[in-house]
């Protein structure tokens, strides 16, 4: 199985970067998103969407947001990042789709998310010069999460325009929580380190299971600790989230302008990839969980 050593690797990110006088000028032409932009980006997802599902001009709306599209584009970073995040009617869904009268709003949202994850971003991970990500948020009013800023690609027009000059917020607390997942996160990518040298040098097959279950041990500590972090960006992206201003993105960003958020989730990913890769020996395919398994045998696949 493949195990690789993560490191804390600091990183530039747009949060603290400071602002560029216009925005990304191979996206925009002032205020005004390019037409070859818009028209590709909306033909990928319709066309993806498309052998599906039923009637998606009906249900489906589209905007750009994050960074990507706010004056805090020019961090390094190469591809650049674009979120294209997608607000889905879900009563006009289930009435043009009628096989998913019974789903939830959250369970549809996974179900497309699932999709994007297998069928779509695979090939959008350099698209233009940019990692095109997709995503379904819950909620249909994108105003409702409170993005940096946010272009709709059905009208044209902005949603929520991005600030010239915004300010990230400063707080001597969150500043030492910050430091305090900094070394948190050194304390837990060390164990993993240790413990996969252990694996690597076991010298008989007893050494190697208790070396074994040291690197599980570590591997399900940075998972945890990665999910918690990450679920609170989300949280701050939210209807009782405060957005950019929030706490918990605040704790997002700093983890990645130190490199904790990248080495967390580049361990937490081996993990996920290894689980894969022994049901595959194991079983012939990687098992996928109930929900997943009945969302995926209306989906057809």
């Amino acid at each position: 199985m493949r195990n690789v050593d993560a490191n804390l690797t600091p990183e530039s990110t747009s949060y603290f970067s400071a602002p560029s006088s216009e925005l990304d000028p191979r996206l925009f032409d002032h205020l005004s998103l390019k037409p070859w932009v818009r028209t590709g980006i909306l033909s990928l997802l319709f066309d993806n969407l498309a052998v599906q599902y039923s009637n998606v001009d009906r249900w489906i709306h589209v905007w750009l947001a994050g960074s990507g599209v706010s004056y805090q584009w020019e961090a390094s970073r190469s591809p650049g990042d674009l979120d294209c995040l997608v607000g889905i009617n879900y009563v006009v869904f289930r009435s043009s789709n009628p096989e998913f009268a019974g789903y939830s709003d959250q369970e549809i949202a996974s179900m497309f998310n699932e999709g994007f994850n297998l069928d779509l971003m695979p090939h959008t991970r350099n698209w233009e010069g940019y990692e095109l990500t997709f995503y379904v948020n819950q909620h249909t009013n994108i105003q409702d999460i409170n993005p940096y800023a946010a272009y709709d690609l059905i009208t044209d027009s902005w949603t929520v325009a991005p600030e010239q000059n915004p300010q990230p917020p400063y707080n001597r607390a969150w500043e030492a929580r910050a430091q305090r997942d900094q070394k948190n996160a050194e304390e837990l990518v060390g164990r993993h380190s240790n413990a996969l040298n252990e694996v690597r040098s076991a010298s008989n097959p007893a050494h190697k299971i208790n070396a074994q279950r040291k690197l599980k041990l570590a591997e399900d500590q940075v998972t945890l600790f990665y999910d918690d972090i990450h679920a609170g960006r989300k949280l701050a992206f939210s209807s009782i989230g405060q957005g950019y201003s929030d706490y918990n993105n605040y704790r997002w960003q700093a983890g990645k302008r130190s490199g904790a958020v990248q080495a967390l989730r580049t361990i937490k990913e081996q993990k996920l990839a290894n689980t894969a890769q022994s049901q595959i020996e194991t079983y012939g395919i990687e098992l996928p969980d109930t929900n997943t398994l009945i969302r995926r045998s209306l989906r057809g696949k």
